[in-house]
Formats: structure tokens, sequence, C-alpha cells
């Protein structure tokens, strides 16, 4: 019994996406999306902005492509500039950090990690 009631409420990765994404980029409240897609509350759609946040910020997810609809509307294309200045932003930081642990353990580790320019395979 308790797994029929499991299977009830098991939803697609595309769905969850789909979701997830009207909240974070089309600006609609969570509480709207859940009812209006008839999920049993609010907290599973926030569970699942979460997950996606923390696959944002560690590189894993790049932004979706934006509503064509929008692309002649000047506020949304601020908005869009902004959103794309803050992922380029965590890509940098991300790609700084990257590039401070691969230093470190070449220097003091002697770890070699990157290729050497001239090398033969």
């Amino acid at each position: 019994m308790e797994e029929k009631m499991l299977e009830r409420f098991t939803f697609s990765e595309e769905f969850k996406e789909k979701l997830v994404l009207l909240v974070m980029y089309r600006n609609q409240s969570a509480k709207e999306v859940a009812k209006s897609y008839r999920l049993p509350n609010v907290h599973i759609l926030l569970n699942w902005i979460n997950v996606y946040k923390k696959k944002l910020e560690k590189g894993a997810i790049t932004l979706a492509s934006m509503d064509p609809k929008k692309k002649d509307d000047p506020k949304a294309l601020k908005q869009r500039i902004k959103q794309l200045e803050k992922s380029l932003e965590k890509a940098n930081v991300l790609i700084y950090g990257l590039n401070s642990m691969i230093d470190y353990a070449e220097k003091e580790l002697k770890v070699p990690v990157r290729k050497k320019r001239g090398t033969k395979p």
C-alpha cells in the first residue's frame, strides 16, 4: 500500500525542471505553480528548487534559454543580462578555484596535473 502511494508522487526530471524554471526564470510564485500543477504541497517544489540551485552553484547546470516571446521586451532582456552576468561571475569563481587547486597540487604536492607543452604522448 505504501509503495502505491509513493508511485503516485513520482515525477519525471523533465517535469521537475519545467516547474523549477517557471518559478526561477518566469517569476511565477512557487505556491501558484504547485497549485496549478496539482502538487500535493508547495514544499515538494521548494525542495526541487533547492536541488536545482545547488547544481547551478556547482556548475552542473547552465541557464535555460530565453523565451522567444520575451526577446523583444527590453525589460526582460535587461533581466536576462543580469542572470547571465551572475552566471558568468559564478563560472569565473569556479574556474579560479579549480585553477588554484591545480596550482597548489602542482607546487606543494608535486602532482603533475596540467599537460606540459611540447611533450610527446
